[in-house]
């Protein structure tokens, strides 16, 4: 199993499958074949990544984790939006999917003692999007100023089906404009996590995050420019 781990407004720990889309590194352009899959090697002096350059799938971007520190372990990526993060198991190796936007990115494992707020070894590398999966999440606004909320559910809540885009038309319909892009962002094929997005004058002016439960989506949280 591909433990994943998905970073937006708010963290969720998921579970998917591990097999690759071909098993095999995609050819670049200039004849450079680049892995699906980053491989980081976590030592007790420096984290290597292995794979200075991984190209993105579709449900996001694969890691295999090698912990050499002795010790089960977190591991976290950023880029410049989202992450990645997880458990990285003592002696051998993990699998962790998320959601690493494109671009240049960091990557490394805690410190043993392991409890979440060591100090973190990063490496670099870069995320490629040559098939242009990714559509960016980060808020635009004029001014610089935004608003977030979230919900909050009782225990046993089931999630809703339906048009995500949709949903969150309803949700911010005095707000949306008729000429507004709303769509589907981030990872388009993300397991457990969906992102909506409001396109306006070619700024994202909205998100809207929803949470895989069950065979339907709760709405997790948005974040929006003041007076959107």
């Amino acid at each position: 199993m591909v433990a994943a781990l998905f970073f937006a407004s708010a963290t969720v720990l998921i579970l998917s499958g591990c097999a690759s889309r071909t098993g095999e590194p995609e050819p670049a352009s200039n004849g450079e074949r680049v892995p699906d899959t980053a491989v980081v090697v976590c030592g007790r002096d420096e984290t290597r990544v292995l794979t200075p350059r991984v190209e993105a799938r579709s449900d996001g971007v694969h890691f295999e984790v090698r912990n050499r520190l002795g010790a089960d372990t977190g591991f976290a990526a950023l880029g410049r939006e989202g992450g990645a993060g997880g458990e990285a198991s003592k002696g051998g190796s993990s699998e962790l999917v998320g959601d690493v936007s494109p671009g240049g990115a960091r990557a490394g494992c805690e410190e043993p003692p392991y409890d979440g707020i060591g100090k973190i070894n990063y490496a670099a590398f870069e995320v490629v999007d040559r098939r242009g999966l990714y559509k960016s999440v980060g808020l635009e606004c004029r001014g610089g100023m935004a608003v977030s909320g979230g919900a909050q559910y009782a225990p046993g809540a089931r999630g809703v089906k339906g048009d995500l885009v949709k949903r969150a038309r309803n949700q911010f319909s005095d707000e949306i404009r008729v000429d507004d892009v709303v769509e589907l962002a981030g990872y388009p094929k993300l397991p457990d996590y969906r992102i909506v997005r409001v396109v306006r004058d070619g700024r994202v002016v909205a998100t809207v995050h929803f949470l895989g439960e069950g065979d339907g989506w709760l709405q997790d949280s948005y974040e929006a420019c003041e007076g959107f």
